[in-house]
């Protein structure tokens, strides 16, 4: 090899000065410090993350590199990370299948996009991106996509998917579930997704448990299979909320939903009741939560079930609508009064 030490050329295979070893092989140059000693590039500063190395190295000023730069380690930035020029990308996957980035194709927008390379393993990636907490999802098979074809935002409760099985079974055409594994419903509750995927005579779809039967089996609402099932395979999560280009999916309860059950008590709340006959829409607003029923016809809160006058409406009452109000919008407000008082 060859240095310069105060303009005099040295051509050595290895060099040794000031505890610092320069040696070459052929194929490559080793700069080596001191034991224990990590080595610095430039002088304005020490290191802040205990580097304590001769294989350790600090750059004191700017770095500069023009190629590719591989880390095949943990990278932290404690400062910002920036992402130059409007054709960047940030890469996921082993062969780029996820991308994120900023993009200006579109002349009247500005965009942060989303991607996963659908083609990639023969159209089953299907674009989802699921938000939930780490523990319960990082490298789970969340078993809830499958064949579905159009991007899905997915954000699933805290405790996320608490049953995988492949062993489900029906004696007949019904609406129960059963698993020989053992707790796999203890912790299942009314409204909880369950997706079916594949067994003998089973239909594949989303269901949703309506009884919690034992630790074993559920009672979804309605039949999950067309005869004796065997072989059934199936994932049954908490609640869950979805977005696709087709619809909005809310979270369902087994009850009128209340303040306790979200996180944040705010008006613009939805939500889906499925134990009453026909189901309700459920949102909140102006402080309180309000509902539609699934069928048409006139429902009334059980608080309303006493008109303005005190008469209590009981089946058979024939009902009239007076008008109480005139909204600043020119709409109006009618309230329910029993017409066949004591008739």
């Amino acid at each position: 090899m060859a240095l310069y030490i105060n303009g005099i050329l040295i051509i050595e295979d290895s060099f040794d000065a000031v505890g610092m070893t320069v040696t070459n092989d052929g194929t490559k140059t080793t700069f080596l410090g001191k034991t224990g000693d990590y080595n610095r590039i430039g002088d304005a500063g020490a290191t802040a993350h205990a580097l304590n190395s001769e294989d350790d190295l600090m750059v004191s000023g700017e770095l500069e590199v023009k190629g590719t730069t591989h880390f095949d380690g943990l990278v932290q930035v404690i400062a910002n990370l920036a992402f130059r020029g409007d054709a960047n990308y940030l890469l996921f996957g082993a062969t780029d299948d996820g991308t994120m980035h900023y993009q200006i194709s579109d002349s009247d927008a500005r965009c942060m996009v989303l991607t996963v390379d659908e083609s990639d393993d023969s159209g089953n990636n299907v674009p989802a991106w699921v938000f939930g907490e780490q523990t319960n999802l990082l490298s789970a098979d969340l078993g809830l996509l499958d064949e579905v074809v159009q991007p899905h935002l997915v954000t699933v409760e805290n405790s996320g998917k608490y049953a995988g099985v492949s062993n489900a079974t029906s004696v007949a055409a019904a609406i129960r579930l059963t698993t020989a594994t053992a707790g796999t419903f203890t912790n299942a509750v009314v409204g909880d997704l369950v997706r079916v995927t594949a067994g003998t005579n089973a239909t594949v779809g989303w269901y949703f448990v309506d009884a919690v039967v034992d630790q074993y089996s559920v009672d979804l609402d309605r039949n999950w299979c067309s005869g004796a099932v065997s072989g059934g395979v199936c994932v049954a999560c908490h609640k869950l909320a979805m977005m696709t280009p087709k619809a909005i999916y809310l979270p369902i309860y087994d009850a009128a939903p209340a303040d306790s059950d979200i996180d944040i008590n705010m008006d613009g709340a939805m939500a889906l009741e499925v134990t009453q006959a026909n189901g309700r829409l459920y949102w909140r607003a102006n402080n309180g939560w309000h509902y539609v029923d699934a069928s048409a016809g006139l429902s009334l809160p059980k608080e309303e079930r006493i008109d303005p006058d005190g008469n209590k409406f009981e089946l058979g009452d024939t009902v009239e609508l007076m008008i109480d109000r005139i909204n600043d919008d020119g709409s109006f407000h009618a309230m329910p009064y029993r017409s066949n008082n004591g008739t």
